[in-house]
C-alpha cells in the first residue's frame, strides 16, 4: 500500500507538471500568437526566406541596411557584422551617440571586391541571416553554398520603390512590420508633400544640380541610374551630370564642372570635403554655385543622407527646399527632433541636430539660415 501510494502521489505530481506546461504553452500564444510561426519573406529575387523566428544575429552586407536595421529595431543588438564603409558612418555620424558599441561591431564581412564576402568571417559570427546584394549572381551564390541563410536585395534601379521594398524586407526579417510600416508612412506622405509643393514646376524652373559623390582628389559625381538622380529630380532640380554619366564612380575634371555650371551644388559625406574645399580651388570661381554661395554639404545623421536610408524623406526636405525656396517650406530641424526618439529612442539635443545638418559648414551659404536653430 506505501509503494501504491507513492506512485499515485508521483503520478499525480506529473499530472499537475503536465497540465501546467500546458496552460504556460497556451499563455504564450495568446500574448504573442505568431510566437510558434516561422517567418517568411520573399526577398528580391522572389526567393522565399523561411525563419524559425525573428533573426537575431543578422550581417549586412549593403553599406545602409546596418543603421536601418537598427532604425527598424531601436537597437543594434542584432547586427553582428557590416560592411566596413558602414560602420565610418555609424563612428562619423550620429549612431555612435546613441549605440557607442555599434561602433567596434566586426567590419571585416567582405574582401577583395566591394561586396565580395568573406566566408572565413562570416563563418565566425555564426549569423541568423547574410543581407546580400543580388547582383552580380555570385555575390549571393558563394554565400549559399557556404550554407548562410541569405536574403537578397537590389539596387536598380535606384529609385524610393525599390528602396522601400528593401526596407520592408529587413523589416520583415527582423519581425518589426508594424514598425517599418509607420517609418515607410512617413517617407511616402512627405514624398506627396514634396510633389504637390512642386507640382506644375516648368523645366525652366528647375535649377541646374550637380551631386559629387567625392570631391577630395579627383571628383566623382551621380549620373543616371543612382539615387541621388532620384531624389534631386523629386526635389525640383536638373541632374547635370545625368546626360553623359551612368553611376556614382566615374572621375570627373575641373573643365567638366565648369561646363556644366551648375547652380547648386551637393557635396556628398563618403569623403571629409566641404564647401571650403571647393571655394579653395581658383578653377571653380566662374561656376554659377560658387559665385552664388549655393555649395551645400549633405546632413549626416543615423547614416549619410545621400543614398537611400531610413532617414531619406528627411534629405528631400532638405533638399527641396535649398532648391526652391520661395515654394518648399519644411521644418526639418523639428523633423529630425520627432524621428529620432521613435528610430534611436533618443531625443537629440539643439547642438546635435547643428551636427546632423552640418551647420557649421553650411552656415555661411545661401538660404541656410532657415536651418539653424531658434
Amino acid at each position: 500500500m506505501q509503494i501504491s501510494s507513492r506512485l499515485s502521489a508521483n503520478a499525480r505530481h506529473a499530472v499537475r507538471l503536465f497540465r501546467t506546461a500546458i496552460v504556460v504553452a497556451l499563455l504564450i500564444n495568446v500574448v504573442n500568437p505568431a510566437a510558434a510561426d516561422p517567418i517568411r519573406v520573399v526577398d528580391q529575387r522572389g526567393k522565399t526566406i523561411e525563419l524559425a523566428k525573428p533573426a537575431e544575429r543578422i550581417v549586412t552586407i549593403p553599406m545602409p541596411m546596418a543603421s536601418v536595421v537598427m532604425a527598424i529595431d531601436g537597437s543594434s543588438r542584432r547586427v553582428v557584422g557590416m560592411h566596413p564603409a558602414a560602420r565610418k558612418s555609424v563612428q562619423d555620424g550620429f549612431l555612435k551617440k546613441v549605440y557607442p558599441d555599434a561602433a567596434a561591431i566586426p567590419a571585416d564581412v567582405v574582401r577583395g571586391g566591394m561586396f565580395t564576402p568573406n566566408l572565413e568571417a562570416l563563418t565566425a559570427l555564426r549569423p541568423d541571416v547574410v543581407i546580400q546584394w543580388t547582383e552580380p549572381p555570385d555575390l549571393i551564390r558563394t554565400l549559399e553554398n557556404a550554407g548562410f541563410t541569405t536574403v537578397g536585395l537590389i539596387n536598380s534601379p535606384p529609385n524610393q520603390d525599390v528602396h522601400e521594398r528593401n526596407m520592408a524586407i529587413v523589416g520583415a526579417v527582423i519581425g518589426q512590420t508594424a514598425r517599418i510600416d509607420r517609418l515607410l508612412g512617413l517617407h511616402r506622405s512627405t514624398r506627396a508633400k514634396v510633389e504637390a509643393a512642386l507640382a506644375g514646376l516648368p523645366p525652366a524652373e528647375r535649377p541646374r544640380v550637380l551631386y559629387l559623390r567625392a570631391t577630395e582628389g579627383t571628383p566623382m559625381a551621380a549620373g543616371r541610374n543612382t539615387y541621388q538622380d532620384f531624389w534631386i529630380g523629386l526635389c525640383g532640380g536638373r541632374n547635370v551630370a545625368a546626360e553623359t554619366i551612368v553611376g556614382t564612380e566615374t572621375p570627373i575634371g575641373a573643365e567638366q564642372i565648369v561646363a556644366w555650371d551648375p547652380q547648386v551644388i551637393f557635396i556628398g559625406t563618403f569623403d571629409d570635403a566641404t564647401p571650403k574645399t571647393l571655394y579653395a580651388n581658383p578653377a571653380f570661381a566662374a561656376v554659377s554655385a560658387i559665385r552664388d554661395k549655393r555649395v551645400y554639404k549633405l546632413p549626416h545623421g543615423g547614416y549619410r543622407w545621400d543614398p537611400g536610408n531610413q532617414e531619406s524623406h528627411l534629405t528631400w526636405m532638405w533638399a527641396a527646399q535649398l532648391l526652391h525656396p520661395d515654394r518648399v517650406n519644411f521644418d526639418v530641424r523639428a523633423a529630425i527632433a520627432e524621428l529620432y526618439p521613435f528610430l534611436y529612442s533618443y531625443s537629440p539635443s539643439q547642438s546635435e541636430i547643428d551636427a546632423v545638418l552640418q551647420l557649421p559648414l553650411n552656415k555661411s551659404m545661401r538660404h541656410y539660415e532657415r536651418f539653424a536653430g531658434r
